[in-house]
């Protein structure tokens, strides 16, 4: 466990010099008081704002994610073609956790700062389900991180960057009538939909039991997802020794 807090720390510094700190941090900032200036000068104050906000970050992170992702694991690539990643530590699963844990508590701040930002400034509904919202957004993502940390290792960042823009594009298609009965089974639907099954209890509260049930069913396979990605790449990782070339 300490090793893993050192490699974590260690891996932080690594980015303090760089623009991936400022991306998690003025991203959310800017994307935050741009919704906020544009509904305090056009809309009324309606929770369908803060549904629309909501859905916009969900949509917007898959791409983020597969663009963070591809840079920093490109960081190790251009320090010695991974030499570094795969030696720095005595167990190879410490190097790999602590990126993917690093990438994760970057993406987890920067969604608390957006949707806490926006809350401040859109007292609409209650502070908690705000976190909820929060809450429900990081969940949704752990997956794609693990995935992302994978197809940049194994691939390079323009085939993560390229699953990013695909996994948006999805995530958009699953918040209409196409992801109904089927977005309990695509990653990129996990936030969204989450985020919209609150909206869907407060809009129709006869139906909530329904909805917390299709909810439960979303959140079973998420979860599950979640463990075999995560316990399937940690064996990955410890067989990688580089990646091979391609050309």
């Amino acid at each position: 466990m300490f090793a893993l807090i050192r490699c974590i720390k260690s891996d932080f510094y690594k980015l303090r010099h760089t623009s991936i700190l400022w991306i998690h941090l003025l991203i959310p900032l800017a994307g935050a008081f741009i919704f906020l200036l544009y509904y305090h000068t056009t809309s009324k104050n309606s929770i369908m704002d803060i549904k629309t906000y909501l859905e916009a970050l969900a949509i917007a992170f898959p791409l983020l994610i597969g663009v963070i992702s591809g840079i920093v694991i490109e960081q190790e690539e251009q320090a010695g073609n991974f030499q570094v990643l795969l030696a720095t530590s005595k167990s190879k699963t410490t190097t790999y956790l602590s990126k993917t844990i690093l990438l994760l508590l970057l993406g987890s701040f920067s969604i608390i700062l957006a949707v806490g930002i926006f809350a401040l400034g859109f007292h609409v509904v209650p502070y908690l389900f705000y976190l909820k919202a929060a809450g429900a957004l990081v969940l949704g993502n752990i997956f794609i991180y693990i995935l992302h940390v994978f197809i940049s290792l194994q691939f390079g960042k323009g085939a993560s960057a390229g699953i990013g823009v695909a996994g948006s594009l999805i995530s958009a298609l699953m918040i209409t009538g196409l992801g109904y009965k089927i977005w309990h089974f695509v990653p990129w639907a996990w936030s969204v939909r989450f985020c919209d099954s609150m909206f869907d209890k407060l809009d129709y509260p006869a139906f909530n039991a329904q909805i917390a049930l299709d909810m439960q069913k979303g959140s079973v396979v998420m979860l599950f997802a979640i463990v075999i990605a995560f316990v399937a790449s940690l064996f990955w990782f410890k067989k990688w020794e580089g990646r091979k070339s391609y050309e």
